[in-house]
């Protein structure tokens, strides 16, 4: 797998700390769409390893988003432009 430039949108939770939330707007609260660019380092079948900061070679990465891929809405790879 090539560890290309992405952007991944995707539905997460949120945690509301709005006080007491009566029950007829229960239906109202909705998952946050969440979007992130980075390098694309691991991938499986069920999630992917998002890294927005990455050193050559085996050095590592930092800031790092593990994504179940039941949730991602989109993943949009970029590329790279020559001036």
């Amino acid at each position: 797998m090539t560890e290309d430039i992405v952007k991944v949108r995707w539905i997460d939770a949120q945690r509301l700390e709005l006080g007491i939330i009566q029950k007829k707007e229960f239906a109202e609260i909705e998952p946050l769409a969440c979007e992130i660019v980075g390098h694309r380092i691991f991938e499986n079948k069920e999630w992917i390893t998002i890294a927005q900061e990455k050193w050559d070679g085996e050095m590592g990465a930092k800031y790092i988003h593990v994504i179940p891929k039941v949730s991602i809405l989109k993943i949009t790879k970029l590329k790279e432009v020559k001036r």
